[in-house]
């Protein structure tokens, strides 16, 4: 399907969908620089302990040939004594890159587990789909990332060597640990330099791979109306269904109008029937109200129930427009409901006299 019918941002269960198959919007560059600037600052906060830890194993590996003899129990403990050393100078580098890369992810991705993401992918092994990749925008955009980085690593490197020329050229003439405190400020400016710029460039590519997640997931209008038909149900049923539930309210307001007190009609446009229970209700209520056809039913069920009917154009068309049934009539309505009912509670007295 052609790119430009894709128009539709992508709806929450696309999103879902895309996630759970591990698609998301992730810059690898940008979790790499924010590493190596992690790995940068560790270093040069620990390099005086590193360097003295370094001196140590280092004394220590040339003092074994000197050792004799050794037995078992000497090699075990000359093994662990290297594996401590060394651990005391990258274990700091190791710990801290394990934290920073795993803060980084979190925060671009948050938790994330996917099997497909692990599924093998047979495609990445045809050479024609390797092609199509490299050629394609996004393999034009990590050719030019590379290119880019390979550019600023080298001028940098370059132009630190460059400016700290004339100091290189009397490091003969240092002692040693003037020399190391040299070449480690050196390499750290260098470091720090390459982190700063690959960190720009990262910001950049984070931006890149949001725009082109979005835009791969991105959906036609089509598919956003089916998408909509499954999770809502389809339109059709949908409405059958309203049109079941409002039959049936309408049969059970129906079944009310032979329990109302009176029915007040327009004559012939609206019908509204109330009920007032003195001992249980406030004020009257609306059990059943209509227009045209529902009217007319209600004044036919009203007559077959001997239900009193009055014409009160103004107030049937009042209640109607204003009073929900099941709800109460509003207070500025209470004289002219009072005058209705009194005058049906006359019309019943003189009913039940005859």
């Amino acid at each position: 399907m052609a790119d430009q019918d894709r128009t539709e941002s992508a709806t929450p269960k696309k999103r879902e969908e895309a996630r759970k198959r591990g698609q998301v919007a992730k810059s690898m560059e940008l979790s790499s620089s924010l590493v190596f600037l992690g790995v940068v600052f560790v270093l040069h906060m620990t390099m005086a302990s590193s360097a003295k830890y370094l001196m140590e194993y280092m004394s220590f590996g040339l003092g074994i040939p000197h050792l004799t003899p050794l037995d078992i129990p000497e090699v075990y403990h000359i093994a662990m004594r290297f594996l401590i050393l060394l651990f005391q100078v990258v274990g700091p580098l190791f710990i801290g890159a394990i934290i920073i890369g795993i803060i980084v992810n979190m925060t671009q991705t948050g938790f994330l587990f996917s099997m497909q993401a692990l599924a093998p992918d047979f495609n990445k092994l045809n050479p024609l789909k390797g092609v199509q990749r490299f050629l394609s925008a996004r393999g034009l955009v990590e050719t030019l990332k590379a290119v880019l980085k390979l550019f600023l690593i080298g001028y940098i490197a370059w132009n630190s060597i460059y400016q700290n020329y004339p100091t290189m050229l009397s490091v003969i003439r240092m002692d040693i640990p003037t020399l190391l405190s040299f070449i480690g400020n050196l390499v750290y400016q260098i470091a720090l330099k390459v982190g700063l710029y690959l960190f720009i460039l990262a910001a950049a590519d984070y931006a890149w791979q949001r725009y082109s997640f979005e835009k791969s997931i991105r959906m036609t209008k089509e598919e956003v109306k089916q998408e909509l038909k499954q999770s809502e149900g389809n339109p059709q049923v949908r409405a059958r269904i309203r049109a079941k539930m409002r039959q049936i309210a309408r049969r059970r307001m129906m079944e009310s109008v032979p329990k109302a007190d009176v029915v007040i009609t327009n004559p012939t446009h609206f019908a509204v029937a109330l009920e007032y229970k003195s001992e249980s209700m406030k004020a009257p209520i609306v059990s059943a109200k209509g227009a045209d056809l529902i009217a007319k039913r209600i004044r036919e069920i009203a007559e077959e129930n001997h239900v009193p009917i009055v014409q009160n154009p103004t107030l049937a068309r009042t209640i109607w427009k204003t009073v929900d049934i099941g709800r109460e009539i509003p207070s500025d309505l209470y004289a002219a409901v009072a005058e209705v009912l009194a005058y049906v509670y006359r019309i019943n007295k003189r009913y039940q006299r005859r």
